[in-house]
């Protein structure tokens, strides 16, 4: 008799201090910190599959602050933390808000592929919870987005976006 369960073994861990790395001007991103910021995947999501997805999150990243990085750069920025000498929990603040701009949107593209597969409503209803938090991911990004083109700018981005149909 088969129960129908199949036991998947555990995805390797990541390699000691494993990261991906930009393009040299913004820095590059821990896998460990990506994992465990908005705790991806417990586990489930394999390395390659997190690279991926930090890769994404850095070209979505590059798009939306391509104009605002060269223009910091044509002001003498050689690197990222030349922006600003602010600093939260003796961090550059331009490199945390650049971390969460990734980390978000790679959560985001992770949360959007790990759903609960399942013909129970229960398992219907988790999926949707999890396609929200894939939106609140994306949310967080943009907001980092915005905090981080406010750095330099006179007037401070607005963190609400709307697009008229």
């Amino acid at each position: 008799m088969s129960t129908g369960l199949v036991s998947y073994p555990a995805p390797k861990a990541d390699p000691a201090d494993a990261q991906v790395v930009a393009d040299g001007w913004f820095p590059p991103v821990k896998l460990a910190t990506a994992r465990e910021i908005p705790r991806l995947g417990d586990g489930v999501v394999p390395t390659e599959r997190l690279i991926a997805a930090i890769e994404g999150g850095m070209l979505h990243a590059f798009r939306e602050l391509s104009a605002w990085r060269s223009a910091r750069a044509a002001t003498g920025a050689s690197a990222l933390e030349q922006v600003t000498s602010q600093s939260i929990n003796t961090r550059n603040l331009a490199v945390v808000l650049w971390e969460r701009v990734v980390i978000y949107f790679a959560a985001a593209e992770l949360q959007g592929q790990y759903r609960d597969i399942s013909a129970t409503d229960d398992g219907l209803d988790r999926a949707a919870e999890k396609v929200l938090t894939a939106d609140d991911s994306r949310r967080i990004a943009l907001a980092a987005v915005a905090d981080l083109l406010s750095i330099g700018s006179e007037v401070a981005v607005g963190r609400n976006r709307v697009e008229l149909i």
